[in-house]
């Protein structure tokens, strides 16, 4: 059978009408929920932002994906493991930026302040195991709730990556310097997707980010919300709308690489795909750049790959000193001098996690000279 996704239109976050835009999606993939024990609902909860950024997904989504699913529980736990230390104060902060606090008010939901984890089997082979934060091993449901943003690395997150989000903490900054190699990274990615195995898909795209994401980018109003069990389908269509070709995202060609994707395989239902693209939609391009690989000596490519690589450039007029990015940081390429950031390129792996979680948004993402005359 094809993969479905629902594309529905959403201009508002008032959240009655995204209550309505969610029956009506999920109808058209003629999905129906199953009694949950407890449910584990997984928004975007990548740092403390105000709504306004469109970096977290909104809480009105959360809200209504509550209200259709209140009945079919009995428990509803919202989690998320944000950038950064994954602690109970950065989790408290987390959730008043977000708007999820008043959601507690709710019976049967539970914000979760737990930051244990536990080990998990992968069902794919990139990695034996990895961990996830415990609220996942106490649910007997998970409901996806990405949002659709740009992303310095990967060029776009949404469905697949927001999973990303259930490894703890600190263990995000081992896995990318474990992973240095996009590609590698993307299969970790898609690991985690079909061990974690969430029911639903559900992706706030009513307010996007464009540009320098997943949190320094701008909003983009698209006014839509799509929705599927299969979250690579998802993620593809979703690409599709904001102007991305398979072969320009990393974690669409590797999957498609692996027989995970087919595009034939993927009947859109609601809204028509040419009907809700959208045309300039800024997406940063990807970041490292590989026509020499296979072509060249090693050291050859890597001099030359080292070369072209964007840079994260830090602005010390900006930077507030709070030390974000020297603790995210999983190459230990950060030092702080006189409460300010700075950055030994030597040791940079271009992961781009500086760039992802400064709340001052004083680092920029820069190309060399050469870069820029090989581009034009």
């Amino acid at each position: 059978m094809p993969k479905k996704v629902a594309i529905v239109r959403c201009d508002t976050y008032n959240v009655e009408d995204v209550k309505c835009a969610l029956e009506k999606g999920i109808n058209l993939l003629g999905f129906e929920f199953p009694a949950f024990n407890r449910v584990l609902l997984k928004p975007n909860l990548l740092m403390k932002k105000s709504l306004e950024e469109a970096v977290t997904t909104h809480p009105s989504v959360v809200e209504a994906v509550i209200r259709i699913i209140q009945e079919k529980a009995n428990e509803i736990i919202i989690a998320d493991s944000p950038g950064g230390p994954y602690t109970k104060r950065r989790l408290e902060a987390i959730y008043q930026a977000a708007g999820l606090k008043d959601l507690e008010s709710y019976k049967k939901v539970i914000l979760n302040y737990d930051t244990s984890f536990k080990e998990v089997q992968l069902k794919k082979s990139i990695l034996k195991k990895i961990s996830f934060i415990s609220p996942y091993f106490e649910a007997d449901g998970l409901i996806n709730l990405p949002k659709l943003k740009t992303h310095r690395m990967a060029v776009y997150t949404g469905a697949v990556k927001n999973l990303f989000g259930l490894v703890p903490g600190g263990q995000k900054a081992e896995l990318h310097f474990r992973l240095q190699e996009v590609e590698k990274f993307m299969e970790m990615l898609l690991d985690i997707y079909y061990t974690a195995n969430p029911v639903l898909n559900i992706m706030d795209a009513i307010v996007g980010m464009e540009g320098e994401g997943p949190s320094a980018g701008k909003p983009r109003s698209l006014g839509l919300i799509l929705i599927s069990q299969d979250a690579v389908a998802l993620d593809f269509v979703a690409c599709k709308i904001i102007g991305l070709q398979t072969k320009d995202v990393p974690l669409l060609n590797v999957a498609k690489t692996k027989g995970l994707l087919d595009p034939d395989d993927i009947e859109i239902v609601g809204e028509k795909l040419e009907e809700v693209a959208v045309g300039n939609f800024d997406v940063p391009l990807r970041p490292e750049i590989s026509f020499v690989r296979g072509r060249a000596p090693n050291f050859v490519s890597r001099f030359i790959n080292d070369l072209l690589t964007p840079r994260p450039v830090f602005n010390r007029d900006v930077c507030i000193g709070c030390a974000e990015c020297f603790n995210a940081c999983p190459a230990q390429a950060i030092e702080m001098r006189s409460r300010k950031a700075y950055v030994d390129l030597e040791k940079c792996i271009r992961c781009y996690c500086c760039h992802e979680l400064c709340p001052a948004k004083a680092i920029t993402i820069r190309r060399s000279f050469l870069f820029e005359k090989i581009l034009k």
